[in-house]
């Protein structure tokens, strides 16, 4: 099957809910512990160090996941959610107001908590994050460049995974990047994640397009959009899984220096 036959990210029959659960719920997949657990990880790093925070954070992320938010939520007042497609809106909002048939992140929980050394019950961090979410706003940035009026200028942004499922090209992602990242303060920070050299990922055997590249372009686009790295940390791939084919992920910590 060649890329360009592979399902979307936007397509409104988008299996929200199949994906998260497939993907980043627990250790069912073989690779949870780098799809969800590392940024996870770094992010925790980062907000606990002190070296990102402030008081409004987006994110921009794949899926209607929420484990990393489980995280942010320690640094950061108000969170506002983005989303390009209702059918993940509609998922992420059964998690927010505790639906019966919402997705489980109780995993992600769990794993926070032993990073935390147990300093909180983990549902006590799923419901302090629940609480500081202030808005889940829909914004498709690759086919709208008008900014929602509701959303906030931030101190910090983290993009997990998303900019290269609804990129269709490298000169798309550039603009996508500086578009997302125009919501960002002078000196915030950018928590960026991405699999390297990854060409598609499944869920219920259909294949969905991810656009592919390498470090070397993903340091480069950061940089035109205005930011100065500040840290790297590359996770290589340990083994082999079918619904996956990336080499290795990559987590760049950048702060912006100017608006492009």
């Amino acid at each position: 099957m060649s890329s360009t036959s592979h399902k979307q990210y936007h397509d409104k029959n988008y299996p929200a809910k199949r994906f998260v659960e497939v993907h980043f719920c627990d250790d069912s997949f073989p690779l949870i512990n780098e799809s969800m657990e590392f940024p996870l990880e770094q992010i925790h790093k980062a907000i606990d160090s002190g070296v990102v925070k402030g008081n409004t954070l987006i994110d921009f992320s794949i899926g209607a996941s929420a484990n990393h938010l489980i995280a942010a939520c320690n640094g950061f007042k108000d969170i506002y959610v983005v989303e390009v497609n209702e059918v993940n809106i509609n998922e992420f909002e059964k998690w927010r107001q505790s639906k019966e048939d919402a997705v489980n992140f109780s995993y992600g929980a769990k794993v926070l908590h032993k990073l935390e050394g147990g300093r909180e019950a983990w549902h006590v961090k799923e419901d302090k994050a629940r609480q500081a979410i202030k808005g889940v706003i829909k914004w498709d940035i690759s086919n709208d460049d008008q900014v929602p009026v509701d959303l906030p200028q931030a101190d910090c942004i983290i993009s997990i995974y998303v900019l290269n499922a609804i990129s269709k090209d490298k000169d798309a992602y550039q603009s996508n990047l500086k578009k997302l990242t125009s919501r960002l303060k002078i000196g915030g920070s950018l928590l960026l994640f991405s699999p390297i050299n990854m060409t598609f990922y499944e869920v219920d055997d259909h294949k969905f397009f991810i656009l592919t590249f390498d470090e070397d372009f993903l340091k480069q686009a950061v940089i035109k959009a205005g930011f100065v790295i500040e840290h790297v940390n590359v996770l290589p791939s340990k083994k082999n899984c079918e619904l996956v084919d990336y080499d290795a992920l990559i987590h760049l910590r950048c702060r912006k220096e100017r608006n492009i």
